[in-house]
């Protein structure tokens, strides 16, 4: 009878712990996420690309909701923090300056590094991407 009361005790001490580090962990992984932050596609009616001395840019409704379109798939978080105004030892770099509402810009990068594909925002996160959604942007420049 004692040993069952002790065992009793050993397997809710057991779960307790187990539900609080659960907590803990999944608290601290959710404050160190990232998620991309877009404008709504309606509201944009520019994006600005600039890949080493191209500078194009997309004013065609059709064109922009066709990027912001390939863009918005990058949903998902991430734990990877962007701590930089732009990517450092990145290949094939293409900043994309999306204008919007009144006078708001935002700035993305899409590049390679390490033949991986990332599509970064700065001061928030770094999310990976597949070379045909980096290629599917990287046409219209």
């Amino acid at each position: 009878m004692i040993k069952n009361k002790k065992l009793i005790i050993l397997i809710v001490i057991f779960v307790c712990t187990s539900v609080v580090l659960g907590i803990l962990y999944y608290n601290e992984t959710k404050k160190y996420s990232y998620t991309l932050n877009l404008p709504l596609d309606d509201s944009v009616y520019s994006i600005n690309m600039e890949q080493d001395d191209k500078i194009v840019m997309i004013e065609e409704q059709e064109k922009i909701k066709d990027i912001m379109f390939i863009i918005s798939k990058v949903k998902g978080i991430t734990t990877s923090k962007s701590v930089q105004d732009s990517p450092v030892n990145a290949e094939n770099v293409i900043k994309i300056n999306i204008e919007y509402s009144e006078s708001s810009i935002l700035t993305l990068f899409i590049y390679k590094k390490k033949n991986k594909y990332f599509i970064e925002q700065p001061y928030n996160g770094i999310y990976r991407i597949s070379f045909d959604e980096y290629y599917s942007i990287e046409k219209y420049i």
